[in-house]
């Protein structure tokens, strides 16, 4: 068998496992109960690294038959066809799991990498598109950043042959992706959270509730958000030794107004708090000094005004630990 550079794949049956490599000139099927069978007869012709190798003869369906050139990733319908990506002659074939001969292909543009069937790694594919997840475009498309966009293709799969839908540009390959239906997601998807139900314990259900409270060496922040500031946005009294605690609640109740929440040197990146809701970030300051926090999430035209900062004093400091709220005139 040639070295497998891309990904192993189980149809949905359960029965076959398809291996291909980007510069394999075929695609071995293995069959899952001879497998099984190999195992129980310790049909071995030796180990990798401990490991022990069945024979290939003792376990393979059988190779597809002239499928193409550079085959990456393969994907399943619910009807027993697979299909495979093909970096090198550029395509998408489909090919019965039965037969192992091809029956339909379709050039991709250009240098085809993964691929996408909604719900083709799952029991139930959905079996209706396929999209392909070009990796080269080759002047597709007007350079519009310092990125060029790479293609993507939608084609779909519903009837004997496959046929093209959708031609776009995007950015990046992924080198996975999965789709599914968006009645599955839609009933699940919270747009907000009622501010009057929110049970977080750290919770400011209102600027009033603001506050800055210290506990030994941990310090609660009971943090606000709303277009466009933090209650408090000014803190002083944190100390080196500190363990800092941000609690954000995100006031607003208009499902599309997000709020995010980032401090500078933070081991974790940034919070986004959907209206409504309260998230939690840990900091420890490492050096003293002010250091700014803001948010990350555009949320009104006075979004670069949302920022506040953190004055860390040393171990030892008498500074007074509380938390303000500044006010900005905009037309200052």
């Amino acid at each position: 068998m040639p070295e497998i550079t891309a990904r192993l794949r189980c149809d949905p049956t359960g029965q076959y496992i398809v291996g291909s490599g980007k510069l394999a000139a075929l695609i071995p099927v293995f069959q899952f109960s001879k497998i099984q069978e190999a195992i129980a007869k310790n049909d071995v012709e030796g180990d990798f690294m401990g490991i022990p190798v069945l024979k290939y003869a003792s376990v393979i369906k059988g190779e597809v038959k002239k499928p193409g050139l550079g085959p990456l990733h393969t994907e399943f319908d619910a009807n027993g066809f697979a299909y495979t990506s093909f970096f090198v002659s550029s395509e998408i074939v489909k090919w019965s799991l039965e037969t192992l001969e091809p029956v339909d292909r379709v050039p991709t543009y250009y240098s085809i990498g993964h691929l996408c069937v909604p719900g083709g790694d799952s029991k139930k594919p959905w079996g209706k598109y396929v999209i392909a997840y070009n990796k080269i475009t080759k002047d597709r498309y007007l350079p519009t950043g310092p990125e060029l966009a790479q293609s993507a293709q939608l084609f779909s799969i519903d009837g004997p042959k496959m046929e093209l839908l959708l031609d776009f540009p995007t950015i990046g390959e992924p080198h996975y992706a999965q789709a599914l239906p968006a009645e599955l997601v839609k009933p699940r998807e919270v747009k907000f959270f009622k501010i009057e139900e929110n049970q977080h314990p750290y919770a400011a259900k209102g600027e009033k509730e603001a506050k800055v409270v210290r506990e030994g060496n941990k310090v609660h922040v009971y943090m606000t958000t709303i277009r466009s500031h933090f209650t408090p946005d000014n803190i002083e009294g944190i100390k080196l030794g500190d363990e800092v605690y941000f609690h954000v609640t995100n006031l607003e109740q208009d499902w599309d107004v997000p709020h995010g929440f980032a401090i500078k040197g933070a081991a974790t990146a940034e919070l986004l708090v959907m209206p409504g809701e309260t998230q939690t970030m840990k900091w420890i300051p490492d050096q003293i000094g002010v250091t700014p926090m803001y948010c990350t999430d555009f949320c009104s035209a006075l979004h670069q005004e949302m920022q506040g900062y953190i004055r860390v004093s040393p171990a030892n400091s008498k500074v007074e630990l509380k938390g303000v709220t500044k006010s900005y005139d905009a037309g200052s």
